[in-house]
């Protein structure tokens, strides 16, 4: 019986591995170069998914938290965003480092020895920026506990302003004024949010002692007026209310009124209550109170 015949076989095709040599490069270079591109785009593209969903994330948080007003955002709104600037933050932050460390290992970069000198230098940083780190993890819970977002107005030691941008390491604030103020997250011991739940507007006028009674009625009467006004019905929350007598002075009585108020809106509230209260106390011949001039000797 004829013996079958030997069935050929051919070598396996090596796994592509680095050329050394200038003769490796010509014969293995050229397909050694398309399989590493063909790595390298793999990751990238797995990157960029990565970001398409950290962004997608980040806009999902935005619209929960939306309240659909354009012009006026609630505390939830202003979370809501600050939540998703960290997302994006971090997020990029995050894929960076990964996306470079994935690139080398797929060029057959031995990143191991980058990892392990990665966590001696993180150490080593960790000692000598103790500082850095504190602001880190201050800015976290900053964040986690919500004390303040986008868009509030915050009082910080001496430095008031509205609160333009936050990372994990710096508050920036914008006060009256203009100027921007940037302040490290672990500097920060106490924060006054003037701009949480609701807010208040308070006016004190100065009478004459004998016109105190008549400037009250005068001003209570502008109060109502005011909690009239349809273009502050958003922005009242309660009725503007005259306390009366605050302060007793030499001749002159200080009479307060205050109204609870969107936070957002105060200013407006505020100048808004001057202009009643100026107006009604013109038209009843209610003149502030003026200090006498001290004699000439």
């Amino acid at each position: 019986m004829p013996a079958a015949p030997a069935i050929l076989q051919t070598p396996a095709t090596p796994a592509s591995r680095r050329p050394h040599t200038l003769s490796e490069w010509r014969h293995n270079g050229l397909d050694y170069a398309v399989d590493k591109a063909i790595d390298v785009g793999g990751v990238v593209i797995s990157i960029f998914v990565a970001w398409l969903f950290i962004r997608f994330v980040a806009r999902r948080i935005e619209k929960w938290g939306s309240d659909g007003n354009g012009h006026a955002h609630s505390a939830r709104e202003q979370r809501a965003r600050t939540a998703a600037k960290l997302v994006r933050n971090l997020g990029r932050a995050v894929l960076w480092v990964v996306g470079v460390l994935m690139v080398l290992n797929q060029l057959d970069f031995n990143i191991s020895p980058l990892l392990a000198s990665a966590g001696v230098v993180g150490l080593a940083v960790s000692f000598g920026s103790q500082s850095l780190v504190r602001d880190y993890v201050t800015g976290f819970f900053l964040q986690l506990e919500h004390q303040f977002a986008l868009g509030d107005v915050i009082r910080i030691g001496t430095v008031e302003g509205t609160v333009e941008n936050i990372t994990l390491r710096l508050v920036y604030l914008r006060d009256a004024t203009g100027a921007l103020h940037i302040i490290p997250n672990g500097q920060i011991a106490q924060v006054t949010n003037l701009t949480r739940s609701w807010g208040r507007a308070s006016v004190d006028v100065e009478v004459a002692w004998r016109e105190a009674d008549k400037a009250t009625e005068s001003i209570r009467r502008a109060a109502e007026q005011l909690a009239a006004d349809p273009r502050l019905t958003d922005a009242l929350l309660d009725p503007p209310q005259v306390l009366g007598l605050e302060k007793l002075s030499g001749g002159a009585v200080t009479l307060r009124t205050v109204a609870r108020v969107d936070p957002y809106r105060r200013d407006d509230v505020t100048r808004a209550l001057r202009g009643a209260i100026k107006q009604a106390l013109d038209a009843d011949g209610i003149a502030t109170f003026i200090p006498p001039t001290p004699p000439t000797a």
